[in-house]
């Protein structure tokens, strides 16, 4: 299992390779050995399981006849109908307690790697809200989605200012660049969202804690002014976003299978919001928004502020956050066994648009 897998390599980018811990086939074959006996050749699908690259059968039979060295297996020999006969093997009851010392190592890596995770949720970036999305790290970490959802507390990086605009301020004095930006005339257009760099995450407490689940499944088109990097309103903004709910995950299959039926995600695989108006809240980018949600079959009137920043004339960014209560949309509160969801939810969306090219 020294044999390293890459799991990603894109061109410009560094080969990212996914590696066991040091020496993990040891522990590895203890612990495939303490839930059932077995023969080398049998152990090397088994190990593949672990998800840690390539495993041959040389090094498998090396670690055992080590582990056998050691005195944590012991191998006796079984003699088929037919053929030479075979070594099987057991772990030991020195290698029962070992192999209870590996699972500290390895619970403390697996720590410090949590540790790596939550460090990289708290940057507050986009990419860390989508790896979150992507990978269901709700359960595996043990709390909610990153503090760039939250309304208390978070923190989220700065969105950059597209250098062309920028190099475009400074060529200007305050207010003449002021009055230049209101006299340019407002253009509606069009700008679609980019799935792969939008997502919806959805929180809610529960019996057992603090559940999150996500989908990066977003569409839609907004229709919207953008002059000089800036979101105009004198021309109210519209668009409809579509979210695939049938794909929300929490990590935790059980959960999301209970939230799924409830949901009825086969007959409504899709909720829908259509933005009717736009205004400012004051000076910066941040806006009221309100429109028609629909979800579960039904449509409600919904508002919120949402930050809109325009990086350039040709790309949008909206992110923000707003509370329901899900038996407003026909729903009772899901229940799995012991855990009971309660009916307020956060539902908090990062969006990504493009100026669609017109033909």
């Amino acid at each position: 299992m020294d044999d390293r897998t890459p799991i990603a390599a894109e061109e410009g980018a560094s080969r990212f390779e996914l590696a066991p811990p040091r020496r993990f086939i040891l522990p590895a074959i203890l612990l495939l050995l303490s839930e059932q006996t077995g023969y080398g050749y049998g152990l090397v699908p088994r190990l593949e399981e672990f998800r840690f690259g390539h495993v041959d059968r040389p090094a498998v039979y090396r670690a055992l006849a080590q582990l056998e060295t050691d005195g944590l297996v012991r191998a006796s020999s079984q003699n088929p109908t037919a053929g030479p006969s075979r070594r099987v093997y057991s772990v030991t009851a020195l290698g029962e307690r070992v192999l209870r010392v590996w699972m500290g190592v390895i619970k403390e890596e697996h720590d410090y790697l949590g540790l790596a995770l939550r460090r990289y949720q708290a940057t507050g970036t986009i990419d860390a809200v989508l790896a979150e999305v992507e990978g269901g790290w709700s359960t595996a970490l043990g709390a909610g989605w990153s503090p760039v959802c939250s309304t208390s507390g978070g923190r989220r990086r700065p969105v950059p200012v597209d250098p062309a605009w920028e190099g475009k301020a400074h060529q200007a004095d305050g207010a003449d660049a002021e009055v230049a930006r209101v006299d340019e005339a407002p253009r509606t257009r069009r700008f679609r969202l980019n799935p792969e760099r939008s997502a919806v995450l959805i929180d809610v407490r529960s019996t057992v804690g603090p559940l999150s689940f996500g989908t990066l499944g977003v569409s839609g088109t907004v229709h919207a002014a953008v002059v000089g990097g800036a979101l105009r309103t004198d021309e109210p903004p519209s668009g409809r976003i579509t979210i695939d709910v049938s794909c929300l995950n929490s990590g935790n299959q059980l959960y999301d299978a209970e939230l799924l039926r409830r949901i009825d995600a086969r007959r409504f695989p899709t909720a829908t919001v259509d933005l009717r108006e736009c205004a400012p809240t004051g000076p910066g980018t941040r806006y009221r928004l309100a429109g028609e949600l629909t979800f579960h079959g039904v449509t409600r009137m919904a508002e919120g502020t949402v930050s809109i920043d325009a990086l350039s004339d040709r790309h949008l960014v909206i992110a923000g956050e707003q509370v329901f209560d899900i038996r407003d949309f026909a729903l009772s509160s899901p229940t799995v066994l012991m855990l009971r969801i309660f009916p307020d939810v956060r539902v908090s969306l990062h969006a990504e648009a493009e100026l669609e090219e017109e033909g």
